[in-house]
């Protein structure tokens, strides 16, 4: 399976990514600096772009437990950042699954050696998370909806502490992270998903907060390339389980965080995978055959 060189120095899971480099070992990364026009592949952390972002949360929604934090949080963050756009060929079911159960992807990055970071699933919509170089959380999935196609909107609470330099006292943070996807049909026949991440950080030290702003532009692209490099990950997946299912079949039998049934769902995405290559290659196949009869 192809492996990503930048994800493999950062450890960029999926949810090292998006919630542990993003929202504490990344979090030094989230200045407030003018982004105002930005394009769809471009970092943003402007107003305008976090208050919109604001407004997509559907807070009648939100798990009631964690409504309020959550509102306190997107209103007033210390931090915004919403990701660059990444556009990856991926079929949307492999997509979602590792997005709705990112303990198994952590799990085979951490068995092909690209990271020791851990992700325990505690409880339907919970986790506890560590990346081993000083970084611990609670997440909470407080808000999900996933459809057909990638059409997916996940919500998360994420409640941190990172202990180690340059700071001398554990630095404490509460985060919301949102991560959107869809997916289109092109016109080659492959599917192509669309995601995106926007950061909402809240911190109580403003001396940290300071720093953090000031160490933007190291930190913050850092971040994004994580998450990039992450999504392509991603997508090596699914283009294996196309190509060679049963390399898939193996690790995901060796996976010990998944339950029977994540674990059944798990090899069903990968036989829709392999099936969906399949078709593919015969219509392209077939449209090679009639192209030289039609002209």
């Amino acid at each position: 399976m192809p492996r990503c060189p930048r994800a493999a120095c950062a450890g960029g899971i999926l949810l090292r990514a998006a919630v542990l480099a993003v929202a504490i070992g990344g979090i030094l990364a989230h200045a407030a600096t003018t982004a105002a026009g930005a394009e769809p592949h471009e970092a943003a952390t402007d107003a305008a772009t976090r208050r919109a972002a604001a407004r997509t949360i559907p807070l009648d929604k939100v798990d009631p437990a964690y409504r309020d934090a959550v509102r306190e949080i997107v209103r007033r963050p210390t931090l915004f950042r919403r990701s660059p756009t990444s556009v990856v060929d991926c079929r949307p079911a492999m997509f979602t699954y590792t997005v709705e159960n990112p303990e198994a992807l952590v799990e085979i990055w951490n068995d092909l050696g690209i990271s020791n970071a851990e992700l325990v699933r505690t409880g339907a919509n919970t986790f506890r998370l560590a990346d081993n170089a000083g970084t611990t959380g609670d997440m909470v999935i407080v808000e999900s909806t996933c459809e057909a196609g990638a059409q997916n909107r996940i919500v998360m609470y994420v409640d941190g502490q990172y202990e180690g330099k340059p700071f001398h006292q554990p630095l404490t943070a509460r985060c919301v992270l949102v991560l959107r996807s869809g997916s289109v049909k092109e016109t080659n026949g492959r599917d192509y998903v669309a995601t995106r991440i926007d950061s909402f950080i809240k911190l109580d030290q403003t001396s940290v907060a300071l720093l953090a702003k000031a160490m933007h532009p190291l930190i913050g692209k850092t971040a994004d390339r994580n998450f990039a490099d992450t999504v392509s990950f991603i997508s090596s997946l699914s283009y294996t389980a196309e190509r060679r299912p049963e390399a898939i079949h193996s690790l995901a039998a060796d996976l010990q965080q998944l339950d029977d049934r994540r674990r059944a769902e798990f090899s069903a995405v990968i036989d829709l995978c392999h099936r969906s290559g399949l078709v593919d290659r015969s219509e392209r196949v077939a449209a090679a055959a009639e192209e030289p009869a039609s002209r």
